[in-house]
């Protein structure tokens, strides 16, 4: 599995290097001669991921090992945090809020603006994917949190200290804080897609200053999750072996009966709990 982890990141990592190759060879911009890429990434990644959540294995415990991650798993993370990291990283460059860009001339646009791209067509295809791997999967328990989790498995767990074990594959807390990302994405998203469409139709220097000015503030407060995140994931030792596993793709038998009960439980029973948006009735394993 580390090999499958290393390989997929190195493929989107080297789509840096390939951006700024053809961005100096070809001497264009790619938001306007080929912003049909964009299209082409979300036609491929939902394609491929509507594969994916139809022959995705049933997950399952081998000895005292659980695969928490395959090779789908890698290619979403992996696809996406990269293609963020550009995108931030140029997008911050460029100008961003109260910080002045970088660049002395327009010509030196250019550049950025089409590692800019590169990463925005990453991030697409590596999203997509996942949303309609996870879409077609009706696995929405994984990810979508319910009430309970954000009284008792965030706000209870992690402010009043209270114990809380009605975990799925992924913490209550994660699920709150990749809702909450998710939706800041969706506007960054949308407001992308109107600075996109301003290089192929007319649009409004009002309407264009204003989605740049949604876009910055949904950034900065995008920026401020993920760093809260990084920073709750490296502290917090009970957490330390789900990030390996975005290495490996497995946690221990152990682990996940002591952490992720529920999902233990669907494992070995072959029984998975039905999503309740509102919360369930408390059972044993919530107590």
């Amino acid at each position: 599995m580390a090999k499958k982890a290393l390989i997929l990141t190195l493929l989107f990592l080297a789509t840096v290097p390939l951006g700024w190759y053809l961005s100096d060879s070809l001497g264009i911009l790619f938001f306007d001669d080929a912003w049909w890429l964009l299209l082409v990434a979300v036609g491929l990644g939902t394609v491929l991921g509507i594969y994916s959540g139809i022959t995705r294995p049933r997950e399952r415990i081998e000895g005292d090992k659980v695969e928490r991650h395959g090779a789908r798993g890698f290619l979403s993370h992996w696809g996406t945090s990269v293609g963020i990291f550009v995108c931030l990283g140029t997008g911050i460059y460029m100008g961003f809020l109260f910080i002045e860009p970088f660049m002395k001339s327009i010509a030196d646009t250019v550049l950025p603006l089409n590692l800019h791209f590169t990463g925005v067509t990453l991030l697409l295809f590596a999203g997509f994917f996942f949303a309609f791997d996870y879409l077609v999967m009706r696995d929405f328990d994984r990810l979508v949190p319910n009430l309970k989790d954000l009284i008792h498995g965030m706000l209870g767990k992690y402010f009043l200290r209270r114990k809380w074990h009605a975990e799925t594959k992924y913490l209550s807390s994660q699920k709150v804080a990749a809702l909450g990302m998710a939706s800041i994405g969706a506007v960054i998203l949308l407001t992308g897609a109107f600075k996109v469409a301003a290089h192929v139709w007319e649009i409004s220097a009002d309407v264009w200053g204003w989605m740049t000015l949604i876009h910055d503030i949904a950034t900065g407060l995008f920026i401020l999750m993920l760093i809260i995140h990084v920073i709750l994931v490296l502290v917090l030792k009970s957490h330390w072996s789900t990030l390996a596993s975005w290495v490996t793709g497995k946690v221990s038998r152990d682990f996940v009966e002591e952490h992720h009960p529920i999902w233990y439980e669907e494992m070995t029973t072959g029984k998975q709990r039905a999503y309740k948006p509102f919360g369930y009735k408390e059972d044993s394993s919530e107590k």
